[in-house]
């Protein structure tokens, strides 16, 4: 990617973050189902748990991240874009996060929000990023409502929304962690 785009893009995640700041919240589930609303994409498998969370990307390397595939298994997602200074920020602390649990059972998937496979590519070998990562992510992070990124949730084992954290700052890393270990009991 080009410098100047790069700082342009940088600059303009960089304000929009400073004006609608960074703050975590739990989602609420009054009778039992998240809070988000989304549409059911073409193609979900019949009888998967949590339709409105499910989803199948790309993957940079190839293939698909088909999120069906990790049933039964706690998820972290993270939806990012390559230039995105909060979203370079946060992806050490989610490889840490990914190497620490997924032996206990944790899954991590990256979601780029770009339609070019070499955007996720390039975010992945930047940071040397050991879990999926897809692309072509901006649907599903409608879907979740992710209203900028990084976006940052965890996903019981039926693959409801337990928490999420919007932005990233050094400050939410004790709480996902003890959401992870939550998630795993």
């Amino acid at each position: 990617m080009h410098k100047t785009k790069i700082l342009l893009l940088t600059a303009g995640y960089t304000l929009a973050f400073a004006y609608a700041g960074c703050k975590k919240a739990d989602v609420p589930e009054a009778d039992g189902s998240p809070a988000v609303e989304a549409t059911v994409q073409a193609g979900t498998p019949s009888g998967y748990a949590r339709k409105e969370t499910y989803f199948k990307l790309p993957e940079h390397k190839g293939g698909e991240v088909d999120l069906s595939a990790y049933a039964g298994k706690p998820v972290m997602l993270m939806f990012f874009t390559e230039a995105c200074p909060y979203c370079r920020k946060a992806a050490p602390f989610i490889e840490r996060m990914h190497k620490e649990f997924a032996p206990k059972g944790l899954t991590t998937i990256g979601i780029c929000l770009e339609d070019a496979s070499s955007a996720a590519a390039g975010f992945a070998r930047d940071f040397r990023l050991t879990f999926p990562v897809a692309y072509k992510g901006h649907d599903t992070a409608r879907r979740y409502r992710a209203q900028g990124v990084p976006f940052i949730y965890l996903l019981s084992k039926d693959h409801s929304i337990r928490n999420f954290w919007a932005g990233y700052d050094e400050q939410f890393d004790a709480p996902i962690r003890k959401g992870i270990e939550e998630l795993l009991k």
